[in-house]
Order: C-alpha cells, then sequence, then structure tokens
C-alpha cells in the first residue's frame, strides 16, 4: 500500500463525491430519506470542491491533455500521482462524464415541478445526446 498524501485525500473526496453524484442521479423518492450514514456519505456538499475540479477537467479534456474515457485518464493521472494520482483521475473523469451524460438533467427534474417536468420530459435524452457529443469530440482531441 502508498503512503498517504494529498492524491489520497483527493482520491477519497472524489469517492464521495461520486456517490453524490450517484445519489442525485436517481429518481427522487418522495418522502423518503436515506438514513444518517447514507446521507452523510451521499449528501451534496461533497460536490463543492468538485465545482473547480470539474471545470479543470473538462479544460483538460478540451485542451486533448487529459482523455474523456476513465481508465485512460488513471493511467495518465497515475504517470504524475502514481496509484492514488490514478484513482483520483479515474474518478474525477467518471464523475464528469456522469454530469455531462446524465447527472444535469437529473437534478434539473428532481428539483422542478410536476409542470416544469411535463415542458422538459426529454431533457435526458437531449442531455445525453449532446454531453456523447461534447465527450466523443473531447476523446478524438485527445488521441
Amino acid at each position: 500500500m502508498t503512503a498517504v498524501n494529498a492524491w489520497t485525500i483527493a482520491a477519497t473526496a472524489a469517492a464521495f463525491a461520486l456517490l453524490a453524484s450517484f445519489r442525485l442521479s436517481l429518481p427522487a423518492r418522495e418522502g423518503k430519506q436515506p438514513g444518517k450514514i447514507l446521507n452523510i456519505v451521499t449528501h451534496p456538499a461533497w460536490l463543492l470542491p468538485f465545482i473547480l475540479v470539474m471545470g479543470m477537467a473538462i479544460g483538460l479534456m478540451v485542451k486533448g491533455v487529459l482523455s474523456p474515457w476513465p481508465p485512460e485518464a488513471a493511467q495518465q493521472a497515475a504517470r504524475i500521482g502514481g496509484w492514488w494520482g490514478g484513482a483520483t483521475g479515474f474518478l474525477v473523469v467518471l464523475i464528469v462524464d456522469g454530469w455531462l451524460l446524465w447527472t444535469g438533467s437529473c437534478v434539473m427534474l428532481r428539483f422542478s415541478t410536476p409542470e416544469q417536468r411535463r415542458k422538459v420530459r426529454l431533457l435526458p435524452v437531449l442531455n445525453f445526446a449532446l454531453g456523447a457529443l461534447f465527450l466523443s469530440t473531447f476523446y478524438l482531441m485527445s488521441r
């Protein structure tokens, strides 16, 4: 096992942010709250530091420095930060890909009124199509 360093902390924070993203990606369960521990582990506050990290990751993807494919991004990050750097790169790219493809529309639908939901019911399809277009463009640029 490698020593604990900044990459270890970043990978742990990224894992919690991934869990928070999963929670936001699932349909809202009206009136049902997760347990205390699950609420802490998947709280949306874990996403706050990743507002900057996601922007940075997308910028690196646009420049062709970081691959949008998580296993390839893990290899690229592992060259810089070792095993924990690779884990962080994998998780961050996985989070960014999830938000570009799916989670953004789920958050919109979750927090909209039933009247608004009828108007944007095709938003997940649009989100997936545009996200796939962006990611495929980024992937071709990183090659």
